[in-house]
């Protein structure tokens, strides 16, 4: 399927009809926890800043209230990251490969792989605590559906949508009984129509041991 770009003035978008990257619009999304470990729950905010020109190519900035933000490039191929600048940087810094957050064609089977870091897991009792720094994996994404009904937690219903599930692994001392075990890091992401992204799971389970995992669960708030 073919990215529907907008052109002319005011309120660009840069994306296409599954992920629009409409300047000036923001995106609020409520962000929870559950594991063994409590976390308190955050709030995310996303905006689509004024559309840049990096390495004489234009492209969408989408901001993230972390501090970070993602250079987007889309086109018929699909939507990919091409660089990334933190609120301190000057310039930003260009990914060593184009980053994949959807491909083309839009369909279910279709697949890709991209880096990913664990988000959750955590060592009890060694710093650092977060295995992100220290490991990394490839995560195959695949299309699952195209025609999936999404319902958020505020009660609303969000159709026709996209269902993109992502699977890794990570080989990991968990305890001396288990051994070495092959960890599961699951994704499950869903683009709808006209909205963008509406919902996010990371699903990253441990056995019971050295390590600490859970699930986090993103969810758009209109």
């Amino acid at each position: 399927m073919i990215a529907l770009l907008a052109t002319g003035c005011g309120n660009r978008n840069q994306g296409n009809q599954w992920f629009p990257l409409r300047e000036g619009e923001t995106q609020d999304y409520a962000v929870q926890y559950a594991g063994e470990e409590p976390r308190e729950p955050e709030q995310w905010t996303l905006r689509v800043a004024q559309p840049a020109t990096f390495q004489d190519q234009t492209v969408a900035v989408r901001h993230h209230s972390a501090g970070v933000s993602y250079y987007l490039k889309a086109d018929e191929q699909g939507i990919r990251r091409i660089a990334t600048r933190t609120d301190i940087d000057n310039e930003p810094t260009a990914d060593a490969e184009p980053i994949w957050v959807l491909k083309a064609p839009y369909q279910v089977g279709t697949e890709w792989t991209t880096p990913t870091v664990p988000y959750l897991i955590q060592r009890k009792n060694e710093h650092p605590r977060d295995l992100k720094y220290t490991h990394k994996a490839q995560m195959t994404w695949r299309i699952e559906a195209v025609d999936d009904t999404v319902k958020l937690g505020d009660g609303s219903e969000h159709r026709p949508c996209l269902r993109v599930v992502g699977q890794a692994r990570l080989n990991l001392y968990t305890d001396p009984v288990n051994g070495f075990t092959d960890v599961p890091l699951i994704s499950r992401e869903w683009y709808c129509q006209g909205e963008g992204l509406v919902k996010f799971e990371r699903e990253e389970k441990v056995p019971t041991g050295f390590l600490s995992g859970g699930l986090l669960t993103v969810e758009w708030q209109r």
